[in-house]
C-alpha cells in the first residue's frame, strides 16, 4: 500500500542546481533497519546518458542520496 506522502511526492520533477530537469522521482530506497529514506530513485530525462552522472544506476532508476537534496517543493531540488 502506497503512503499518502509517497503518493504526494512521486512523479515530481527532479532538477539539478542550475535548475535543468535530471528526470522524474520514481520512488525510494528505505534502510530496513531504520526506516528512513537514504536515496531517491529518478527516472532520467531521455537525453541524458546516466553513465555520465555521478550516481549509481539501480534497477534502471539512478540512485541518489538524500543528502544530495537541499529542497523538495514543486521540484525535488538537488544541492549539485
Amino acid at each position: 500500500m502506497t503512503s499518502t506522502f509517497s503518493m504526494e511526492i512521486l512523479r515530481r520533477k527532479v532538477v539539478d542546481v542550475a535548475g535543468e530537469v535530471l528526470g522524474t522521482l520514481a520512488d525510494f530506497t528505505i534502510d530496513s533497519s531504520t526506516g528512513n529514506i537514504v536515496a531517491i530513485l529518478v527516472s532520467l530525462e531521455p537525453d541524458l546518458d546516466p553513465k555520465v552522472l555521478p550516481w549509481p544506476i539501480q534497477e534502471g532508476l539512478v540512485s541518489i542520496p538524500t543528502d544530495e537534496i537541499s529542497n523538495i517543493g514543486k521540484h525535488v531540488q538537488l544541492s549539485r
